[in-house]
């Protein structure tokens, strides 16, 4: 919860639960405050000689326009009626659920971050949440936004600014998926490699986890059978907008 609360904010919603009295403040800092960088950092990572690891896995975007959590932006209303480059140039998209820019120039002279981009079917993506944002169509037009803020996060960033090395890698989930393969010895080197490229980027000292699959379960959502040929067009419509990003 410690790098939740710093990132998007939920501090205050976690003092009104009974939890991180610990952090004074008087009022919701920005997620750049030095002072709540500084309570983040020393609470995730005790000087104890160790090296500690903190993975943050939100979506872009997070949450509900009504959620009780104290982000300090919140999922708009106002999305629901714009086109993705509306909402890839509004104010409040550009730093929900968080200001990956401020987030970033804050916390890189304190720890080493790294960002690992998990690239998905575009169509098992939006069919995963149908019915979010008032259906397939306006939840797609959602995500294409949010994938442009995302692209201009990663391109003008893509090396570390404090080390030099490649602060991001792209994964393919397609690339695990035994679907995709002939047999179970493919799917099981393919999986290895990942596991392998992974360790690497975020240069982890084991580079083979054997059981990391042992409780994965694949989808076997069929898009077009979820979605219908009509959402399914204008689906395609926005995959080919998005063509380069």
């Amino acid at each position: 919860e410690d790098l939740k609360s710093g990132l998007f904010g939920w501090y205050s919603y976690s003092l009104r639960m009974g939890k991180h009295s610990k952090w004074r403040f008087d009022r919701d800092p920005g997620v750049h405050d030095p002072a709540l960088v500084q309570s983040v950092i020393s609470s995730m990572c005790p000087n104890d000689g160790k090296r500690h690891v903190a993975i943050e896995w939100a979506s872009f975007p997070s949450g509900y326009a009504d959620d009780k959590r104290s982000y300090r932006v919140k999922r708009q209303k106002d999305w629901l009626q714009m086109t993705p480059e509306e909402i890839a140039n509004d104010a409040l998209a550009s730093v929900h659920p968080v200001d990956l820019n401020a987030f970033y120039d804050a916390y890189a002279p304190h720890a080493e971050i790294k960002f690992v981009v998990l690239n998905r079917d575009y169509t098992e993506t939006i069919a995963s949440h149908k019915d979010w944002d008032t259906g397939p169509t306006t939840h797609s037009r959602i995500i294409s936004g949010f994938m442009i803020i995302l692209s201009r996060f990663l391109t003008s960033h893509l090396v570390d600014s404090i080390t030099g090395t490649k602060l991001w890698s792209l994964f393919c989930l397609e690339s695990i998926f035994a679907k995709n393969y002939q047999s179970a010895s493919e799917v099981n080197e393919a999986r290895r490699r990942v596991i392998f490229e992974l360790a690497f980027f975020l240069d982890w000292p084991i580079k083979e986890c054997p059981d990391c699959f042992s409780h994965w379960h694949e989808s076997t959502k069929v898009p077009a059978q979820l979605l219908g040929p009509d959402n399914m067009k204008i689906l395609y419509e926005h995959m080919s907008a998005l063509d380069g990003i």
